[in-house]
Parts: C-alpha cells; sequence; structure tokens
C-alpha cells in the first residue's frame, strides 16, 4: 500500500492551494473587462472526456472505485499498454450539436471540456504528440473541431482544460513515477515540446475560446505559470485563465472540487462539481445528483457570487448517459423558467436564511424557497430597503403577495413577513422576487427563525482558545468534501460562541455535528444560551487518522443531539459550545443544528 500513499502525496501536492487565490477581472483596453461574460454564465457545464472513458473504470478485469480519469495512475499501467487502448477508441456515438442542444436545454451559458487530461491523450488534431485521437486512434476526427463550431452555431462559449504539469505519457512531465524515476526529468523540455505547442494549437485553431482551464499545477514554478498565462492572453486577449495555472496567477478562482462557500465571496470565481461521484465515466456510477439537489447548489453558488459549472462523463461512445441527460434538462425546465433569478445576478445583500438563498439583480431581489413554510408566510429579517412589490411564480402566472413589517425593537433591524399560498408551487425551487425602491440595504447579522431547521456554521463563530479548520478529506479515491470546523480545543476557556436574533419565541432541538478521535472518546461538553445549560458527552464518530492507500486522516461526522434550547422572548441571543475540561482537543465541529420543537 506504499505506492497509494505516495500517489496521494503526490495529489495532495497537485492540488494545494487551489482555493487561496482571490480573483480580479482585468480591464482590456477599449473593451469590456476581461472575464465580464463569466458573471453572466452562472450555470456551465463541465466535461471529462477521453482515452480513459473507453475503459470506464475497470483495467484487467478490476474495478478502481474513484475518479475514473485517474484509472492509468491508480492502476499503474504502463504509458505504451495505455497507449494501446487508442487503436479501440472510437467514440462514434459523439455528436456535438446534440452536445450543445443538452447544454442549452439545461440552461447552461458555456462549456468547459477536457482537451488532454492527466493521461497525456489530446482529444484534438496535434502536431505536437502523435498521441492524440486523430493520428493514434480509428475515431480519425477531431472532436474538439466539431464541438468548437456547434458551440458557434448554438450561441455558447467553449473553454478548454489541460493538463499543465502532469502527464503521464511524458518521461519529463510530473506524475508517471512507475515508468520512470523522478530524478532527471527535464520538465521545460516538456513544456518546449509538447504543453506549450499543444496549447498555441488551441488557442490557435479553434476559433475565439473563452478560457484555458489549467489544474493541478504542483511544481511548475511562477516565471513557467506567468509564461503560460502571458501566451494565453497575447494570442487571445479575452480568453480566461483560471486560478489553477498556479502560483496565484489567473483570471478568476476555480475552488476545490465540489466545494461551496458558506458567505459571499469577491471577485470572478467557480465551483467545479460532479452529477455523479466521478468526473470522467465509470461503468458502475449511477448515483446521479436529483434535478433539485443540482438547483439547490446551483442556487447556493449563485447567492454567494460564483459560477456553477456541473460536469458530465461521456462514455466510450461519446454518450452522455441518458439518466444524466433527462435530470439535467429537468434542471433546465426551472432554470429557463427563473433566468432572471440566476444568470448576471448578484450575491445576496442578505445575512444567512434559514429557509433558502437570496440572489440579486440591481433593485430586485431573489428569494429562493428550499423549505416551504408550513404557516404560509416567509420571514425576512434584516431588509431596511422598503418592498415595492412581491411576486411568486407560479406557472405561467404571476401571484402577487403581500408583505407587512413586524414589529421589532431589534437593533439588527426590521423583520418582513409575506403572506404565500399554502400549498407549495409545482416546481423545483419556488422563487419570490423584491421589488425594493432602491438599492438593498441590509443587516448580515444571523436570525434563528421559527417553522425552519437552520445551521449555525463553525465559519461564522466567534473562536475563543480555538481554531478554525478547513478540512478536506477524501471518500472514494478523489472524492474531495470540505468543512470548515471549530478545533484544537485548549481546554475549559476555549469556546465557539454565536450571535444571533430570533423574531419570535420558540424552541428547538439542537443537535451537534462533529468528528471525534478515538483518543477524545467520552469527551464532556457544554452549551449555555440564556437560562439553558446543557452539559453532555460526545463519542468516536470513527475517524480514522490514517487510511491505507490515501494517505492522510479520513473524517467522520456524527450528529449528536444535546437537548432543547428555548427563546422565550424576540432579540439578541448568545449560544456558547466548548469543552469543560482537557479532554477533547482533537474534536472537529463543523455546525450546530437548530431543528424546531413541534
Amino acid at each position: 500500500m506504499k505506492r497509494f500513499r505516495t500517489v496521494l502525496t503526490t495529489l495532495l501536492l497537485l492540488t494545494a492551494g487551489v482555493t487561496s487565490f482571490a480573483a480580479e477581472t482585468v480591464n482590456e483596453p477599449g473593451g469590456a473587462p476581461r472575464g465580464a461574460w463569466l458573471k453572466d454564465s452562472r450555470f456551465a457545464m463541465f466535461v471529462h472526456w477521453g482515452l480513459y472513458s473507453e475503459l470506464g473504470g475497470k483495467w484487467n478485469d478490476k474495478t478502481y472505485y474513484g475518479i475514473a480519469e485517474w484509472i492509468m495512475n491508480r492502476a499503474r499501467i504502463p504509458a505504451a499498454e495505455y497507449a494501446q487502448v487508442a487503436g479501440r477508441f472510437n467514440p462514434t456515438g459523439f455528436n456535438a450539436d446534440e452536445w450543445v442542444q443538452l447544454a442549452k436545454d439545461a440552461g447552461m451559458r458555456h462549456i468547459m471540456i477536457t482537451s488532454k487530461h492527466h493521461d497525456g491523450f489530446a482529444m484534438f488534431k496535434s502536431a505536437a504528440s502523435p498521441f492524440n485521437i486523430v493520428v493514434a486512434s480509428p475515431f480519425k476526427r477531431d472532436p474538439m473541431k466539431e464541438l468548437s463550431e456547434a458551440c458557434r452555431k448554438g450561441g455558447i462559449r467553449l473553454g478548454f482544460y489541460y493538463s499543465q504539469t502532469q502527464d503521464w505519457h511524458e518521461r519529463d512531465a510530473v506524475g508517471n513515477t512507475w515508468d520512470w524515476p523522478s530524478e532527471g526529468r527535464d520538465f521545460q523540455k516538456y513544456l518546449r515540446t509538447k504543453a506549450v505547442p499543444q496549447i498555441e494549437e488551441l488557442l490557435r485553431g479553434y476559433g475565439p475560446i473563452a478560457g484555458v482551464w489549467f489544474d493541478t499545477p504542483g511544481p511548475i514554478s511562477p516565471e513557467d505559470s506567468k509564461k503560460l498565462v502571458d501566451l494565453v492572453h497575447q494570442l487571445q486577449p479575452q480568453c480566461l485563465v483560471n486560478s489553477r495555472i498556479g502560483n496565484n496567477l489567473g483570471d478568476y478562482d476555480t475552488l476545490g472540487d465540489q466545494e461551496i462557500p458558506r458567505l459571499p465571496r469577491p471577485g470572478l470565481w467557480e465551483t467545479p462539481d460532479t452529477h455523479n461521484d466521478t468526473w470522467a465515466y465509470a461503468w458502475y456510477d449511477r448515483n446521479w445528483k436529483s434535478p433539485r439537489e443540482i438547483a439547490e447548489r446551483l442556487v447556493r453558488v449563485v447567492s454567494r457570487g460564483g459560477t456553477y459549472m456541473l460536469n458530465v462523463g461521456p462514455d466510450g461512445k461519446g454518450r452522455i448517459p441518458e439518466q444524466s441527460a433527462r435530470i439535467l434538462r429537468t434542471v433546465g425546465q426551472w432554470v429557463h423558467e427563473h433566468e432572471e433569478a440566476i444568470h448576471g445576478t448578484d450575491a445576496t445583500p442578505l445575512g444567512p436564511l434559514a429557509w433558502g438563498e437570496c440572489t440579486a439583480r440591481g433593485n430586485t431581489l431573489f428569494l429562493h424557497v428550499f423549505q416551504w413554510p408550513a404557516d404560509g408566510r416567509v420571514l425576512l429579517p434584516g431588509l431596511k430597503t422598503k418592498v415595492l412589490r412581491a411576486q411568486l411564480k407560479q406557472g405561467t402566472e404571476i401571484r402577487q403577495c403581500e408583505v407587512r413589517e413586524l414589529p421589532s425593537s431589534d437593533s439588527a433591524g426590521p423583520c418582513l413577513e409575506i403572506a404565500l399560498p399554502a400549498s407549495q408551487p409545482a416546481t423545483l425551487i419556488p422563487v419570490i422576487s423584491l421589488e425594493l425602491s432602491g438599492p438593498a440595504e441590509a443587516s448580515r447579522e444571523q436570525f434563528v427563525l421559527n417553522g425552519c431547521r437552520q445551521t449555525l456554521e463553525a465559519g461564522v463563530a466567534k473562536l475563543n482558545a480555538c481554531e478554525l479548520e478547513s478540512i478536506d478529506w477524501m471518500e472514494k479515491f478523489g472524492d474531495w468534501k470540505h468543512a470548515q470546523c471549530a478545533g484544537r480545543w485548549h481546554g475549559s476557556e476555549s469556546a465557539a460562541t454565536w450571535a444571533f436574533h430570533t423574531v419570535e419565541p420558540g424552541s428547538f432541538y439542537l443537535d451537534v455535528e462533529y468528528s471525534c478521535p478515538a483518543t477524545d472518546d467520552y469527551s464532556e461538553w457544554r452549551v449555555r444560551c440564556g437560562e439553558t445549560d446543557l452539559t453532555f458527552p460526545l463519542i468516536d464518530s470513527g475517524e480514522r487518522p490514517m487510511r491505507e492507500g490515501f494517505g492522510h486522516t479520513l473524517m467522520r461526522f456524527r450528529t449528536y443531539r444535546v437537548g432543547v434550547v428555548d427563546f422565550p422572548k424576540a432579540g439578541l441571543h448568545e449560544l456558547r459550545f466548548g469543552p469543560t475540561g482537557k479532554a477533547g482537543g482533537g474534536v472537529r465541529v463543523s455546525s450546530l443544528v437548530l431543528t424546531p420543537v413541534d
């Protein structure tokens, strides 16, 4: 298993730091800011398709569970043997026009596709290397050329993923440690003879490109990263480069895989996500995210100011799985119905909302209601700008909603009550549009509202004698999970404190979502809020400090119900959470969850 630890060490090195870049737009002389179009395209299609799609996650009758595009690495397939797969790679089911139409049906506005992944196989005609689909496969066609033409006809922007550092087919590139030793490599030769020429081919031969999407920068130097950025901008000044070019360069930030931030972020950024568990096609993976789940994840990203790029994995014949396509079309029906609430919108001006999310366009707010209220009213706290009109879409009809201000002496500002129909509209996520008298002025403070299950995230707590930790781990190989946690507790003086407001009296069950190593099993903890004072143990959650084959901690979170917290009156509250003694230093708490007592 030692070799798998090496793989993970390499993988972690290659992906380290990709979320630290703060993206900004760059003004072009006499033109719009580079990347202005990305804000207009809040929903995009990512496509992982290559020679690995022919294998579908299986090599020599063994299935390698996890991200299928890494099968050459995981199975340690010799480069010469892997190259022979090209001889049977004949994706005759590929139809560029159908792909573009699916993206449009899904409500997406640009496509980003793997022109060359880490396996080194180019999915386009390349004079720089014969290891490409036109020369090495019986297909003999250039699917990137066909897709670029289909995108132009369909009014969809196209960008190319290109693996600039890893190339397992090349001795001098990074990544293939099973064919060649790490010593004696000439990375500059790889850049000079393959990477740079192929990037030039993409920039010169496929019309205007929306972006070049680089990945896993690893040990690439700042000088080499800058040369690639300059090359892209020189040949196509409006073409975007993402932050995974490395070394804090690029035009916009690509967050970690499947990472959705808790709060709005400035600048241009995106979240790459998968429709199922893997990125490339895997014969066994049918764990499709539902239409509702995709719509919610899309809204969460857009409400924080980002673009949501959802991946599909065509099979070895070039066909996007029909189940995946069917779900995307269902999502698209909702996106087209609420296009003005998604594409081109700004991040929410409000604080965290218990029942859903908010996007903004000018003087209009769009309230995306995830939890439909049983009592027929949505409470909107903290908005100080006057509401002129509230409307709810119900199919083809627009329903006017009554808005009134609840009496409040709270310093966080007013709370509005929006009256809704008793029955939820038949749509993935109901959307209420609020037309305001001017720009939204609002409090960003957190509220706990009756009738809604709500989460107090560790990332918004005030921490004393403990630390906020950003945790990344894998469930299956390459299936990244992300959490911000309060951890590294230092005894009874340690505490995480949440401040929030209530607008009505209420009672809530309190659950702790946490991870606990065996060494901190049965450590004692305490929650205090007003007159509520609860003491309880947290038990071993099954966290493992080292996982064979992955080379790092396997996080295991569980939920512990503490008891009932009462809020006898409306107003500002503080909830304090922490250990009662020295035990529990290794516990990580991701959130506290409040669920109304029926």
